[in-house]
């Protein structure tokens, strides 16, 4: 604008208009619009404004504390770039938008991309600058990028906000900060679309979130530029330096620009076992060497004690339920089937497991193909993770599965048509040949199960056929 134009006052605007006129003018704004491309490829529409929308939206996703399966409210979500980043991390999310062309933009979104993997399905919800359509406390996290600040009843907004979150929630802002409406572009954007374009005052919003029903507010100190140094300021900054001071200085005159924050709603809820980090339990299986039937059922005991701080959800949640689950290795330590099977740690639909707390678990795992195995037992939690990625420790059961055969009648042939995995009694076969056979390494040896004195193969099923 001219220099000797007169600033445009965000107050004076706010009040001129109803918010009903002010929701209009937002929809006029987005309705205008010929060609959405530019709207469609956020957080990537520019190299100008990428790097501060990405890093803005990084800072609130790390304060949110957030996990798959969560309820997420995005306030003011626009053409939903963020919204369908949080669909594609497993949160249940509702945009929210004064603006209907936005919404229908954002539906447009995740068309042309949709999120990868069954996630849940996104809402869109009409806001009429008043009530959100929601019932109370039916929502876990609220996320607001860059539109607190459009807003011309901010009071308003922050109680219903408020009246949405559940108790243990929280609502994580990226703002402009206390002289964001003296700035050329938000002049520019008062004076051409009407739009708000308001300050950010953080005493004014921790009074007013008080009111709502919020109990703490924290602030985010963080720099969006990098801060590039030579390889002696750079041993300088490690040793604590001046150059520490220089970067100090930085980030607080970025900050002066920018308020990312974050309001609490009453204490922290307690974390489950949807959250990956710190999921960590002690082992034990029995017994850690054993020999089973080939094709039979491989009965095993485990004793499981949750020796993280997060409750363990029962097999019924679906994510992030835990259970105890096996990876087979083959004798050599190669994969032969990675989560080859999960067992449910109580019976019935599951219960929850507390932290410290202790259970017994029947381990029932399928048959396997004779030979010698490697059984790895490890917790996971579903669509989660496995817990050995946060260092909890493994069991290995060392199995040795045998081949059962039955062979014909002394004298005669096997047919290709007879099954060769069936059990054989060791006076079913000619002495000096299965001696020969021992000798050439074709049968691995002797084992006596249940009275029966049985074969195991080890090399190849021809020496089965010779018998």
């Amino acid at each position: 604008m001219a220099k000797n134009e007169e600033l445009i006052d965000v107050h004076r605007l706010m009040a001129a208009r109803s918010v009903e006129e002010h929701c209009q003018l937002a929809e006029q704004y987005f309705a205008r619009l010929s060609d959405w491309t530019h709207h469609l490829a956020k957080p990537f529409g520019s190299f100008d404004e990428t790097p501060q929308l990405l890093i803005n939206f990084a800072v609130v996703l790390q304060g949110l504390d957030l996990c798959p399966g969560m309820a997420v409210l995005e306030f003011g979500a626009g053409t939903c770039w963020a919204a369908r980043i949080l669909t594609q991390l497993g949160c249940r999310v509702i945009a929210v938008d004064v603006s209907p062309t936005a919404l229908r933009m954002g539906r447009d979104l995740y068309g042309r991309y949709p999120p990868v993997g069954g996630r849940p399905a996104p809402e869109f919800l009409l806001f009429d600058g008043h009530r959100i359509d929601l019932p109370d406390s039916s929502v876990d996290r609220i996320i607001c990028l860059d539109a607190f600040h459009h807003v011309p009843n901010p009071t308003d907004v922050l109680a219903e906000l408020g009246r949405v979150l559940t108790t243990g929630g929280i609502a994580g802002f990226a703002e402009p900060g206390p002289e964001h409406s003296k700035t050329p572009q938000s002049q520019y954007e008062m004076k051409t679309h009407g739009i708000v374009e308001n300050d950010i005052d953080m005493q004014a919003v921790w009074r007013d979130a008080q009111r709502a029903g919020f109990t703490d507010i924290k602030l985010a100190v963080f720099h969006v530029t990098p801060f590039y140094l030579q390889m002696v300021q750079f041993e300088d900054f490690l040793k604590g330096g001046k150059t520490t001071k220089k970067y100090a200085e930085a980030v607080r005159s970025f900050i002066n620009t920018q308020r990312n924050f974050f309001l609490y709603k009453g204490a922290p809820q307690a974390k489950d076992s949807r959250y990956a980090r710190g999921l960590t339990a002690r082992i034990g299986v029995s017994p850690t060497r054993m020999t089973a039937k080939e094709g039979k059922t491989i009965h095993l005991k485990a004793v499981v004690t949750n020796f993280s701080s997060s409750i363990w959800l029962p097999q019924s949640a679906g994510l992030g339920a835990v259970l105890l689950g096996c990876h087979v290795y083959n004798a050599d330590g190669t994969i032969f089937r990675e989560s080859y099977h999960w067992e449910p740690l109580t019976a019935g639909q599951g219960r929850n497991i507390s932290p410290g707390e202790t259970v017994e678990v029947e381990v029932k795992l399928p048959g396997l193909p004779g030979g010698q195995y490697i059984l790895e037992f490890d917790m996971v939690s579903n669509d989660v993770c496995w817990f050995a990625i946060n260092g909890s420790e493994v069991k290995r059961v060392i199995a040795e599965v045998l081949l059962f055969m039955n062979g014909p009648p002394i004298g005669e042939k096997r047919t290709r048509s007879q099954s060769p995995l069936s059990p054989i009694c060791a006076d079913e076969i000619p002495g000096r040949r299965l001696q020969s056979q021992l000798q050439a390494g074709c049968l691995f040896g002797l084992h006596r199960i249940d009275g029966l004195c049985l074969v195991q193969q080890v090399y190849s099923r021809r020496c089965v056929y010779q018998l």
